[in-house]
């Protein structure tokens, strides 16, 4: 959605403004949103709505939470990743559908959907719609910073789709091939956020102790 920083102002106004946050896992996608309900946003969390679609399975396991859905998934060299990762991705296909469905359906209230770093996994069409409907946000993380997100991913594990990106190598361990892919990952997944995104602010702009109001000029400033 292209707007103009006066159209941003006016359906920020009228609570008919709809922003999705893009980015990799751990980029700060959840912190920003989570301020966004302070101006009374709605605010639509996929990971949890992917993990009430999964809580069945999860439960079966003794499983809750962001970090054991992660469990749950697994590494890419674990046995149990491919078909997991396949189930990942159909539940957040129907997450995205029924809150895309959803937004035609709210009235008078600003909206912030808080994507997973796997969105751009999903089909076009999906990416494409969100973008049509929404003023898409990209949080960028810097080619500097790929060590550093690979690190708050092994600290801080979540749920992350790899697609056909893992390809051991012959005598590597499969730690060794995550790390090695992994930035390969980040490369790859940086064009497809790039593709959809409306906005895009590096990560180095933002701060954990900033106001959500300064963080809505930062959006502005780039319309």
């Amino acid at each position: 959605m292209k707007l103009s920083q006066k159209q941003f102002g006016r359906l920020l106004q009228k609570k008919k403004l709809a922003l999705s946050l893009i980015g990799m896992s751990n980029i700060g996608k959840t912190h920003w949103s989570g301020k966004f309900t302070k101006l009374h946003f709605r605010h639509f969390s996929c990971n949890s709505l992917v993990e009430e679609k999964l809580a069945p399975e999860l439960k079966a396991l003794g499983y809750s939470g962001i970090k054991d859905v992660s469990r749950w998934m697994g590494q890419p060299y674990d046995a149990r990743f491919s078909l997991n990762q396949k189930k990942y991705l159909n539940c957040e296909k129907e997450v995205m559908k029924n809150i895309l469905a959803e937004l035609k359906n709210i009235k008078k209230q600003n909206i912030v959907i808080d994507t997973t770093g796997s969105f751009v996994h999903l089909n076009a069409a999906i990416c494409s719609e969100l973008k049509r409907k929404t003023l898409v946000i990209y949080i960028a993380a810097t080619d500097k910073m790929r060590e550093d997100m690979f690190q708050r991913y092994i600290k801080n594990p979540k749920p992350v789709v790899f697609g056909d990106i893992f390809l051991p190598k012959a005598g590597e361990t499969g730690q060794e091939t995550l790390r090695r892919c992994y930035p390969k990952l980040l490369s790859k997944r940086s064009k497809l956020y790039a593709k959809y995104a409306d906005v895009v602010i590096p990560y180095e702009f933002t701060e954990k102790n900033m106001d959500i109001r300064k963080f809505i000029l930062l959006i502005k400033k780039q319309l």
